[in-house]
């Protein structure tokens, strides 16, 4: 059975960008304090935090080893081959990290980001990996231009898009240009990945009781805010009915909250004669545009959660993603699925491979 794996990520050591001598100062910087937590920086922010808590969890349940995995294509290579995956889409860094920077310097680490990715795992195992690529979205222009590169010169398929970028909503006009010149390259699937600790999202204000910048603990409610404002806003803000061919992938929240939001869209719609008019097809029709990823919630009691999930959305809608290797990342999720008694073998395969498949537009390099 094949395995395809749509959510993995990597971290380059500051040495592992390849940038102009100009941008030498601005390299991401990790300080360790004395209780053992360790705050990333870059551009002057707080980045990302790892407590010394949530590192003596990792080294607890074995993730330690994992480290080597976010810079090193043969450690990489090994455990996913051992982990039977066949195929893993593989991003760099923090999504937003080089978004909140002047546009020449930005670019310039987000092509060393992107090189990364190719010349340490695609360019190693083209069989294995892939790109998930970022963009220098505070320029359109060099937003197009870093996408063309990606896909003509390094042989990507996609691109991660943020849930904003200061505010401004992936659905919005504003990135419509970029949508069609994504269209016009081949691009048929865009990855959407929260971009909480680099950037605003919904209910930011008012959430400071999660952690401070940089902190994980505002996951419990930015992923699903900003992905439910982000549905929202692709149906009715017309990029669907203007975009027929993309579709859009949502990381790391699961899938249950999509199955609630979708209840609640429909029975308005019902309800609400304005939004009716907003809209040119039916509500599947719409969902039918957007992929969630199965997560470990859904595998529990023998997959019972995700046979709800398929019930309400379809099994053509899930998709295997690890988050590998990060530390609650799960190369085993692929396993599990395997495993599970309640769920066909047709939709097993969709799971693990067939949806990224149909989500990409049919093809990827391995195949």
């Amino acid at each position: 059975m094949m395995v395809i794996d749509l959510d993995s990520h990597s971290r380059p050591r500051r040495e592992d960008y390849v940038i102009a001598p100009q941008y030498e100062h601005l390299r991401p910087r990790s300080f360790t304090d004395s209780r053992g937590n360790v705050r990333r920086i870059f551009n002057n922010k707080i980045i990302s935090v790892l407590t010394a808590g949530e590192r003596e969890v990792s080294n607890r349940e074995g993730k330690s080893a994992w480290h080597a995995a976010e810079y090193d294509a043969d450690v990489r290579y090994q455990q996913v081959k051992d982990a039977g995956i066949d195929y893993q889409f593989v991003s760099a860094g923090t999504v937003g990290m080089f978004n909140y920077i002047d546009p020449d310097p930005g670019s310039a680490f987000i092509r060393a980001s992107n090189n990364f990715i190719y010349e340490k795992f695609m360019k190693r195992y083209p069989k294995t990996f892939t790109g998930a690529p970022q963009l220098p979205l505070q320029d359109t222009r060099a937003a197009m231009k870093e996408l063309e590169r990606c896909v003509k010169d390094l042989g990507m398929l996609t691109f991660l898009m943020p849930t904003n970028w200061n505010g401004i909503d992936l659905a919005d006009p504003h990135w419509w240009n970029l949508y069609d010149y994504a269209r016009d390259l081949g691009v048929r699937g865009v990855i959407i990945h929260i971009g909480s600790f680099a950037g605003p999202f919904v209910g930011k204000e008012r959430l400071s009781v999660l952690g401070s910048d940089g902190t994980a603990g505002r996951r419990i409610l930015s992923q699903p805010f900003e992905y439910c404002t982000n549905i929202v806003n692709l149906i009715f803000g017309g990029l669907l009915d203007s975009f027929p061919e993309l579709n859009f992938a949502f990381l790391e929240a699961g899938a249950e909250f999509a199955v609630n939001l979708k209840h609640r869209i429909s029975e308005n719609v019902e309800q609400i004669g304005y939004l009716q008019d907003m809209l040119t097809n039916p509500i599947d029709k719409y969902f039918d545009r957007f992929y969630f990823v199965v997560d470990d919630l859904l595998l529990e009691d023998d997959g019972k959660r995700l046979a709800r999930v398929i019930e309400e959305l379809g099994d053509d809608r899930l998709f295997f993603g690890s988050d590998y290797p990060h530390d609650d990342g799960h190369l085993d999720t692929a396993a599990r699925v395997q495993s599970l008694d309640g769920i066909s073998a047709e939709t097993k395969q969709k799971i693990l491979a067939g949806n990224v498949l149909k989500y990409m537009g049919g093809k990827l390099a391995l195949l």
